[in-house]
């Protein structure tokens, strides 16, 4: 499925942005007992002997008194007990619907959703081990509070409509489907910093919740189909931001759940999901910061900045998709034989994979990525940088091949080129490759100097690309333009070959060696024995027409202006070679600094 960045980016996603990774104030929501609340108890203290419930009896008793505020938090205490948390969590926001002013059953919740967010952090790598647990000891409705059909307001809620506080500056509409109870609102000029300081999420707003509480239960949102389990990770995460962004906060939140449940190795995702319990209580100060009321440590603050610089990466390349039908400058021209192409955006963290078809690139799918730990421009073998330049795919090698650390494959790269080595750069074994067991993606800067996937997203590229005849760009960035724009450049590689061939048809040595530079070197020869083999072939086969076919150009820029072009020569007694040439601009003219012949 291509990659739809425009129609998300025009949905929402920079709102989602502001308001998910750049929170600056403390979450300004509060229980419904108002600023002077005491903080709910931690999840480990003890409750109240109670007598015991049964679960089956209270939920047959629900069907009877589905208004029964008592019921829900008594059957809530036994969900938790059992450890049925996203179940007890319903049953309270159930409570809060009905009853946006009730104190108590938002103090559970608010307990409820920091364990939650406690297990999703852990999974995250920002807490303590997944497998510890604690006991949730939720406390059922006091007597005296559950007496009464309507609870009295407790302390700070005005008791009265003529005595509420303003709603936040929220249109109608914007307002989440759930907990009305709460209102969550954005100033607009946020939004248009892009990256900027959001604000915090908005203080409860008192006429939505006490329209909200004249409606009857809402049915639990459906999920949509935008994030269906068959939709790729990183485009559910990403319409979550949108979610978000729109205000539907019950299907982010619902959305994230579900995330949560089929990936528990995507970090990114499981920290969203504890970011949007907490936000939900009014217990979140900032990304992957609980308030202190949430009674959680603080996650370790290199983590944080190594999910936070993820999710920055994923939503700057939603926010700065290509335009429509740009190709990446590198790519003059491919043959027909050339099915697939993948440019690597370094700056972004991105790889996207274009299929050609019909004489053009068509963009296909777009993955985040992790480069070296130490950034890109490789140099010298072990620097844990990412090479700049254009490669192509050597080989494939199946996970039997290779340890978990590189998941379901490898695609190497043929580092060092002819490129690398007149610069006199060292190193090997540059591959694309997937993630280690329990890992769905790595930090942005995280690798020896390899290009990792998710597994899921290498696995497709492994059943796709064909060794050898796939192309691979490198840059940061990418520059992207209209096809049409490459046509200069385009009729440079043809001008070059047909000079080139000319030479070599009409057996004419001197300008056929011309058209080499003086520092030639192929990784096995200097010019003076490529110039001896040359000689050799012309006096061997004298002036014969020469045909060349299946073309492939790329051109970068650095150190001056660079080309590689691949053809396939056809010569005397229907001789076929592939040759593959470097060329650069030196001086004001083009010359070949290293040629390969393949049979």
């Amino acid at each position: 499925m291509p990659f739809r960045g425009p129609d998300l980016l025009r949905s929402g996603a920079l709102l989602a942005l502001a308001v998910l990774l750049s929170l600056v104030g403390r979450t300004a929501g509060s229980a419904p007992g108002g600023a002077g609340s005491a903080a709910p108890p931690p999840a480990s203290a003890a409750a109240p002997q109670q007598p015991a419930d049964d679960r089956r009896d209270l939920e047959a008793r629900l069907q009877a008194q589905p208004d029964d505020a008592a019921l829900r938090i008594r059957l809530a205490v036994q969900l938790a007990r059992a450890g049925a948390l996203a179940e007890a969590r319903g049953q309270l926001e159930a409570v809060l619907r009905r009853d946006p002013a009730s104190a108590h059953a938002f103090a559970q919740l608010q307990m409820l959703n920091a364990e939650m967010a406690r297990q999703a952090y852990a999974r995250a790598g920002l807490g303590e081990g997944p497998g510890t647990s604690r006991a949730v000891q939720l406390q059922p409705l006091p007597q005296a509070e559950g007496a009464t059909t309507t609870p009295p307001p407790a302390p700070g809620i005005p008791a009265s409509p003529a005595q509420a506080a303003p709603a936040a500056s929220v249109p109608p509409a914007a307002q989440p489907a759930w907990g009305e109870w709460r209102t969550w609102g954005w100033p607009l000029v946020a939004l248009l910093l892009a990256l900027a300081a959001g604000t915090a999420w908005a203080a409860r707003g008192r006429a939505a919740a006490e329209h909200n509480a004249r409606e009857p239960e809402a049915a639990p949102p459906t999920q949509p189909a935008a994030w269906s389990s068959a939709a790729a990770p990183e485009q559910r995460l990403l319409e979550i931001y949108r979610l978000v962004g729109a205000g539907r906060l019950a299907e982010a939140l619902a959305a994230a759940e579900s995330l949560d449940q089929d990936e528990p190795a995507f970090a990114l995702a499981q920290q969203t999901y504890g970011d949007l319990l907490l936000a939900s209580g009014g217990q979140l100060e900032g990304f992957a910061r609980p308030a202190a009321s949430a009674g959680l440590p603080s996650p370790p603050p290199q983590r944080v900045d190594a999910l936070r610089q993820q999710a920055l990466l994923r939503l700057q390349a939603l926010r700065e998709a290509p335009p429509e039908g740009h190709v990446p400058r590198q790519f003059l021209v491919l043959p027909p034989g050339v099915k697939h192409a993948l440019a690597v955006d370094a700056a972004r963290s991105r790889l996207h994979l274009f299929e050609h078809r019909d004489g053009r690139l068509i963009r296909q799918a777009s993955f985040y990525v992790a480069l070296g730990s130490q950034g890109v421009g490789k140099r010298v073998e072990g620097d844990q940088r990412t090479p700049l330049g254009v490669y192509h795919i050597t080989r494939r090698l199946e996970d039997r091949q290779l340890g978990d650390f590189y998941g379901p494959g490898a695609l190497p790269l043929n580092y060092p080129n002819e490129h690398d080595r007149r610069l006199g750069r060292s190193g090997a074994n540059i591959w694309l490759h997937g993630s280690p067991p329990g890992q769905y993606a790595r930090a942005p800067r995280a690798t020896n100097g390899c290009i990792v996937l998710a597994n899921d997203d290498l696995r497709g590229l492994l059943r796709t690309l064909q060794p050898q005849r796939t192309p691979v760009v490198i840059a940061q960035p990418l520059e992207w333009v209209a096809p049409q724009a490459q046509q200069p450049r385009q009729a440079l590689v043809f001008e070059l070959l047909e000079r080139w061939r000319q030479a070599r048809s009409k057996a004419d040595l001197p300008r056929l060696a011309a058209l080499y530079a003086r520092h030639f070197d192929n990784g096995e020869t200097g010019l003076a024995l490529w110039r001896e083999r040359l000689a050799a072939e012309l006096a061997r086969d004298g002036p014969r027409e020469r045909r060349l076919t299946d073309l492939l150009a790329l051109g970068w820029q650095e150190q001056g202006e660079q080309l590689l072009i691949e053809f396939v020569e056809h010569g005397p007694g229907g001789s076929a070679l592939r040759r593959r040439q470097y060329w650069a601009r030196e001086g004001g003219q083009w010359q070949i600094f290293s040629e390969g012949v393949f049979e």
